[in-house]
C-alpha cells in the first residue's frame, strides 16, 4: 500500500506539481495553464496523427473537398485576430520598445490592465491551435505537397513555445515574438485570403516571395532577441526556456532559408538559363 502511495505521489509530482513550482501564479486561472503541458501535447499528437496518417488515408480514394469559401473566411478571421494582437501589443509595449529590454515577470501585477494583457496573451497562445487548421485544409484538399516538414514542424513547435512562454515568463520581454509574429500573420493570412478568390486575383499576388522573406526577417529578429536574453548575465528571467528555444529558432530559420533558396533562387536560375 505504501509503495502504491509513493508511486502515486511521484506520478502526481511529474504530472502536476513539478509544473507548478516555477509557473507564474497569475496564469493558473487560464485554460491549459494549470499543471503540465499534457492537453497541449495531446492536441498536437492528434494533429500529427491526422495530417501524417489518418487524413491521407481518409482522402486516398476521395475527391478533394472544395473549401474555398470556408478557407476565405477562416483567413479573414485570422487577419482580424492577429490585427487585434498586434494593435494591443503596440499599445501596451510602447510600440514594442519595452519588449527590447529584460523585464522579469511580476507575480504581484494583477490589476485590471494586467488581467487584460494576460488575457490577450492567452488568446495569442490559443490562436496557435487555430493555425493548425491550415494543415488540415491541405489534407482535405489533397494538397499533400504543401504538408511539408517545415510546415508541420513550425506548426507543432509554436503552441509548445507559446505555452511555456506564457506560463513561465508572462512579461513584456516574452511579448517580442508575439508582436512580430502577429504582424507577419496579418500579412500572411491576407495573402491566403486573396489567393482563394480565383484566377482574376492571381496577377496581384506577385509578392509571395517577399512574404517568405518577411518570415525569415522575423526569425532573424527573434534569434537576436532570444540570444540577447540568453547571454545577458543580469537578465533575471527563467533563461532555461530561452536556452531551449534558441536551437528551435535556429532550426526553423534554417528550414525557411532552405525553402526560400529551393523555391525562388532555383526558379530564377532556371529562368536565366532559358533566357540565355
Amino acid at each position: 500500500m505504501e509503495t502504491n502511495v509513493g508511486l502515486m505521489s511521484k506520478l502526481r509530482y511529474v504530472y502536476y506539481d513539478y509544473w507548478q513550482e516555477d509557473g507564474d501564479p497569475r496564469v493558473k486561472l487560464f485554460p491549459m495553464m494549470n499543471g503540465g503541458p499534457w492537453i497541449v501535447l495531446t492536441i498536437l499528437a492528434v494533429y500529427l496523427y491526422f495530417v501524417k496518417y489518418l487524413g491521407p488515408s481518409f482522402m486516398k480514394n476521395r475527391q478533394p473537398f472544395d473549401l474555398r469559401r470556408l478557407i476565405f473566411w477562416y483567413n479573414v478571421f485570422l487577419v482580424a485576430c492577429n490585427s487585434f494582437f498586434f494593435i494591443n501589443g503596440l499599445y501596451y509595449t510602447k510600440f514594442g520598445l519595452t519588449t527590447l529590454y529584460c523585464v522579469p515577470p511580476d507575480p504581484n501585477a494583477f490589476d485590471p490592465v494586467w488581467r487584460y494583457k494576460l488575457w490577450v496573451g492567452w488568446c495569442f497562445f490559443f490562436s496557435k491551435f487555430i493555425d493548425l487548421l491550415d494543415t488540415i485544409f491541405f489534407v482535405l484538399r489533397k494538397k499533400f505537397n504543401q504538408v511539408s516538414t517545415l510546415h508541420v514542424v513550425h506548426h507543432t513547435l509554436m503552441p509548445i513555445m507559446c505555452w511555456a512562454g506564457f506560463k513561465y515568463v508572462p512579461s513584456e520581454t516574452v511579448a517580442f515574438t508575439p508582436l512580430i509574429n502577429s504582424f507577419v500573420h496579418v500579412v500572411m493570412y491576407s495573402y491566403y485570403a486573396l489567393s482563394t478568390m480565383g484566377p482574376k486575383i492571381k496577377p496581384y499576388l506577385w509578392w509571395k516571395k517577399y512574404l517568405t522573406q518577411l518570415q525569415i526577417v522575423q526569425l532573424v529578429l527573434v534569434l537576436i532577441h532570444t540570444s540577447y536574453i540568453v547571454f545577458t548575465p543580469r537578465c533575471e528571467v527563467p533563461k532555461i526556456l530561452f536556452v531551449i528555444g534558441l536551437p528551435q529558432v535556429i532550426l526553423i530559420l534554417a528550414m525557411f532559408c532552405s525553402f526560400f533558396l529551393k523555391t525562388y533562387k532555383k526558379g530564377e536560375t532556371n529562368h536565366h538559363m532559358k533566357s540565355s
